[in-house]
């Protein structure tokens, strides 16, 4: 899956990726915008490596030992609290570790720190308090490897995360090597209609709107998608 991995970081993005893996038949897992990048302009892929946090900073710390390479650290919580969840520390032995990101259902704290690291952390937000400080009642104990939620979806453990500016894709691996061929035939079809419209041509005459929408007048099913998907486009 290096292959995948290298690939997506080089040229792909998440947008591309989500439109190539619905032609493919392949529905993915969208964790929606409640969970944002830290910084701008990264772009990782990785297995992820699960844990059910719930507040409890010794499960956070085991599962970034026992998390090998090249995977994604996906934090659930279970239990809700104000704490955050990653910190500079942590996201110090997870750049020194090679994990290839964070991703996070709640909190971070220590974000000018871990942007100066520069670990790819995804979180739904910031606050400066840590899991030690939380009342008893508002921690439990952690459970390492379990299908945990994050966003508006579940991550099971090695399900491959894709992240960049737009967000998060959750993929199974199986359906890693199909969805990356169509997105780099999707891809070669975008830059070509980009080169067409940098040269003057209008998007609309591309993409035969007048024709599709009179179309669509006598037949309110017309599928866009297979209209230009006919012309050779993508979009």
């Amino acid at each position: 899956m290096e292959a995948f991995r290298t690939a997506f970081r080089s040229a792909l993005s998440t947008p591309l990726m989500a439109d190539s893996a619905f032609r493919r038949g392949v529905v993915p897992g969208v964790v929606g915008p409640d969970v944002r990048p830290l910084a701008d302009g990264i772009r990782i892929a990785g297995p992820a490596f699960t844990v059910e946090a719930n507040n409890d900073l010794v499960s956070i710390l085991l599962a970034l030992h026992r998390a090998p390479a090249g995977a994604v650290l996906v934090i659930g919580n279970a239990v809700r609290g104000p704490a955050g969840l990653t910190g500079d520390i942590i996201a110090t032995e997870a750049r020194r570790k090679g994990i290839e990101a964070i991703a996070a259902d709640g909190f971070i704290r220590d974000t000018a720190e871990i942007r100066r690291i520069g670990l790819p952390v995804f979180s739904r937000g910031r606050i400066p308090v840590g899991p030690l400080k939380l009342k008893p009642e508002q921690k439990g104990i952690g459970e390492l490897g379990a299908t945990v939620r994050l966003g508006e979806v579940s991550v099971s453990p090695g399900q491959w995360v894709l992240g960049d500016d737009d967000g998060l894709l959750v993929l199974d691996e199986a359906d890693l090597p199909a969805v990356l061929a169509q997105a780099e035939e999707t891809l070669r079809k975008e830059e070509d209609l980009v080169s067409r419209l940098r040269t003057g041509q209008a998007l609309g005459d591309l993409f035969s709107i007048e024709a599709f929408v009179e179309r669509r007048r006598h037949d309110p099913k017309a599928d866009f998608n297979a209209h230009v998907a006919a012309q050779g486009d993508a979009i």
